[in-house]
């Protein structure tokens, strides 16, 4: 199945929505006052909002299905009022898709659903920790519902954008990484094992990090995986 999608228009719902939990702290994201001084002149979109939008527009019941698998690459700023094209292709559990904004590609990557893995541990340097509960669920939900034709029950569990936001969120807070003025272009990969029960509190262990020329003049391109 390969699909083109009506284009969404970038709010700044979105900008909000996303910031709660990735809380970052980045005024590029958050402060259109600061983001002027910068180097785009306006807000940018975080990189795992834009790539939660895409998906939701392509296939909104994966992002709450259970995955197996994602990778995503952060290509270019997205800005508010842009409009996101989406285009993506489904071959049995594994679906590729791309969001594209004047005819560039801003972000891509691809999802597999299905059974968890069994993940062995992989001890990193352990960030802070935020307990997801039923609440943010509830809230995220109101961002991005899902199936809007169907009746849907909360999950037991914390659906995986909210790990992913909290995650890149408690990495970044903590400079894991390093201190930098903004990161673009970045790059990961997430194997995800069984789901974590609401009232868990999520920490992050980070292990490599890995560094690579920037697209867009920027001093450093980062990728990194964690959980």
């Amino acid at each position: 199945m390969t699909a083109e999608l009506a284009p969404h228009v970038v709010t700044a719902r979105d900008f909000l929505m996303g910031s709660i939990w990735e809380g970052t702290g980045d005024e590029l994201h958050t402060n259109r006052l600061m983001a002027r001084k910068s180097m785009f002149r306006q807000r940018i979109l975080s990189g795992v909002s834009g790539m939660l939008l895409a998906i939701d527009a392509y296939r909104p019941e994966l992002i709450w299905a259970p995955l197996t698998r994602l990778r995503w690459s952060f290509d270019r700023p997205l800005f508010e009022g842009t409009r996101l094209e989406v285009r993506g292709h489904s071959a049995g559990e594994e679906h590729t898709l791309s969001g594209t904004a004047d005819g560039q590609i801003v972000t891509h990557g691809s999802v597999v659903t299905g059974p968890p893995a069994d993940l062995p541990r992989k001890p990193g340097r352990p960030s802070a920790g935020r307990t997801m509960t039923e609440a943010d669920a509830r809230l995220f939900r109101t961002w991005l519902p899902g199936d809007p034709t169907r009746d849907q029950d909360l999950p037991g569990h914390i659906p995986w954008p909210l790990i992913v936001l909290t995650a890149s969120g408690l990495i970044t807070r903590g400079r894991h990484m390093g201190s930098f003025r903004t990161v673009l272009n970045r790059a990961f990969t997430w194997t995800f094992g069984a789901p974590l029960a609401l009232e868990e509190t999520v920490h992050c262990e980070l292990g490599t990090v890995e560094r690579r020329p920037s697209a867009t003049l920027l001093p450093a391109r980062k990728t990194c995986s964690s959980r």
